[in-house]
């Protein structure tokens, strides 16, 4: 079994989505490099033992102008066991690891998907 999650930009505040609509492919690479971002911080964050979990952490869709949606996946048998068992003691990382990475992300997203496009817009 897997674990994925994904990004939706249509949850975000309208003046993001009229900013993604107009300029859909510097939304989809914005959105991209959140989510490549984002996985980084869910594998700092993914249990280890013998590190096959952490490995399998991928963004497993990306964002396109015509579908601004990325979606994380850990591709373990195990991987929501180990993501949902709040009782179990690591050595290293933390139950909830994508929740948690993503959890960070929503805190700044519309900030830094704006930021990211204007960035791509401005050269």
């Amino acid at each position: 079994m897997s674990a994925s999650v994904t990004f939706n930009a249509s949850k975000v505040t309208a003046r993001l989505l009229a900013l993604a609509n107009t300029f859909p492919q510097a939304a989809a690479v914005a959105l991209n490099e959140v989510a490549e971002v984002t996985m980084t911080d869910a594998k700092e964050r993914t249990p280890v033992q013998y590190g096959r979990l952490k490995a399998s952490g991928i963004v497993a869709e990306y964002a396109t102008a015509r579908n601004l949606k990325a979606r994380l996946a850990f591709g373990t048998e195990y991987a929501v066991f180990v993501h949902e068992r709040l009782e179990l003691r690591h050595k290293v990382g933390e139950a909830k690891f994508l929740e948690r990475a993503l959890a960070k992300t929503a805190r700044t997203f519309a900030a830094d998907i704006k930021a990211k496009i204007m960035q791509i817009l401005n050269g």
